[in-house]
């Protein structure tokens, strides 16, 4: 397991301490090295494009953080669950994010937030201990995620059975300065000796190393590989002996897993859901990320310790801000907004997503009609700092999103929203065809805005660590390096 790279898109801290390293064990002479708990990549290794269902696990809990590797070994279409098998020292800090990606920090990586996790329990913590298996079940794959199928029964594997090892890492020495490789990457080894509970290869030439850890060893060719191992640790400065758990000898643990029933349906479960995969949040998380006026507020308001400084950052980047918000609130006003609604995170979310509009007819009436042109122009950065700033800016009047709203509150709110602004801009109305009167009750409707999510006003975004957690994309510029350790 190795320490991530703090994400600038991110509050959190991470420092490169992890307290459950547990490296070396007394019980084998040589010196021993977690692989992937806090680790290293594949050392002398090649490029690997050819195993999107080998994964990176992200662990994080307040300042600790790690990185290890997984594989994706079962997805439930209907439920969108997914199971990805790693190594149980992989668990010791809760893992929050699994990353699938040739490049797990690239922008087309694709995070699966965490549901939960179990370790083997006849796992010691031991860096020796047989039995290093865990499962971290996601949310978000779907019958297109790619998986892994894993040895049972007799695995028919022996010394001299070639296997194959991915996974994302160091690809320098233990001895060398640290690299910073977010790769997935594979070698190709034969086994030197088979034992109960696990397997082993020599690894003077190429081999495993920290960030490797809970990643698989394969065995059979492409396209009928298996998963037979799971890296545990090493043994010298990761050019020694590189030892995996037997799948096999963790073969009834795992089935247990993959047997368990679907989390709850509820609004844990569906925010997971939603910030995961392909999931209704992805977008607009990618979109914020994407934009340098989004990211800057983000780096503004994550430093903020009170809501004058939160609305400072929205004075100085507003376009930023509407994304930022779009993003924070998605959950809320398009995801789940009914399994979320009284959770404290959607508490003062509006439910059209802009709050801005004065409280009054106007307000009723455009959030009925309405609903879905506020939406698009609260998640459009420039149409939000024209709502925001009293269309004030040049690009108003050209702007897509903007004009659909105010042709929308024209159309349908003409009167209610009279005088208000939120028409400006808006398409002169066509010419009534002759002999035709109006109907003398357009724009005096009257419609009842439904409860949805609760409402949180234009500039808050919450604390920090709330708007970090919508933004589980930036956890993929997140790695964790486990710190060398013998004895």
């Amino acid at each position: 397991m190795r320490l991530p790279r703090t994400s600038a898109a991110l509050g959190l801290a991470l420092v490169t301490s992890i307290a459950a390293s547990a490296c070396a064990s007394g019980v084998e002479p040589p010196p021993v090295e977690r692989v992937g708990k806090q680790g290293s990549a594949v050392i002398n290794g090649q490029l690997d494009t050819t195993h999107p269902a080998v994964v990176a696990v992200i662990a994080q809990q307040g300042d600790q953080g790690g990185l290890c590797s997984g594989t994706v070994v079962k997805v439930d279409p209907q439920t969108k669950v997914g199971w990805v098998l790693t190594a149980a020292h992989c668990v010791t800090v809760p893992p929050v994010v699994v990353v699938m990606g040739n490049d797990f920090r690239a922008a087309d990586a694709t995070p699966f937030e965490v549901i939960d996790f179990t370790a083997d329990s006849r796992y010691s913590g031991q860096t020796a201990s047989p039995y290093d298996f865990a499962v971290v079940r996601v949310a978000g794959m779907d019958p297109g995620t790619p998986t892994m199928p894993m040895a049972s029964g007799s695995d028919g594997l022996g010394a001299g059975t070639p296997v194959l090892s991915v996974g994302y890492g160091r690809t320098t020495l233990l001895s060398q300065p640290p690299d910073d490789n977010s790769i997935r990457r594979s070698v190709a080894r034969t086994l030197s000796s088979v034992g109960q509970t696990t397997i082993r290869y020599t690894m003077s030439a190429a081999g495993i190393c920290q960030g490797d850890s809970g990643g698989p060893v394969l065995a059979g060719t492409a396209p009928n590989e298996v998963v037979v191992g799971v890296h545990s640790y090493v043994q010298g400065d990761c050019n020694g002996t590189g030892v995996s758990g037997r799948v096999v000898a963790g073969e009834a643990f795992i089935a247990g897993e993959l047997g368990r029933p679907a989390p709850a349906n509820d609004c844990t479960f569906c925010k997971k859901t939603a910030n995961s995969g392909s999931g209704t949040c992805i977008a607009a998380n990618r979109k914020c990320l994407a934009d340098a006026d989004c990211r800057a507020y983000l780096d503004c308001a994550n430093a903020c310790k009170d809501r004058a400084c939160i609305n400072a950052c929205g004075q100085k980047t507003p376009r930023g801000e509407g994304l930022a918000l779009a993003t924070q609130n998605c959950v809320c006003t398009q995801a789940c907004p009914d399994l979320c609604k009284n959770e404290v995170d959607c508490v003062g979310v509006p439910k059209c997503g802009y709050k801005g509009f004065p409280s009054g007819a106007c307000t009723t009436c455009t959030q009925g009609a309405c609903c879905a042109e506020i939406s698009d122009c609260a998640s459009d950065g420039t149409c939000y700092a024209c709502l925001k700033g009293g269309d004030g800016l040049p690009e108003c009047a050209s702007n897509p999103a903007r004009k659909a709203l105010a042709n929308c509150a024209s159309a349908k709110c003409a009167t209610d929203c009279a005088g208000s602004g939120v028409s400006n801009g808006a398409d002169p109305p066509a010419a009534a065809p002759p002999g035709d009167e109006p109907d003398p009750g357009a724009g005096e409707r009257t419609v009842t805005t439904t409860s949805g999510c609760a409402v949180r006003g234009a500039g808050a975004v919450g604390d920090g660590a709330g708007l970090a957690a919508v933004l589980a994309l930036g956890l993929v510029g997140l790695r964790r390096r486990r710190r060398a350790a013998s004895r």
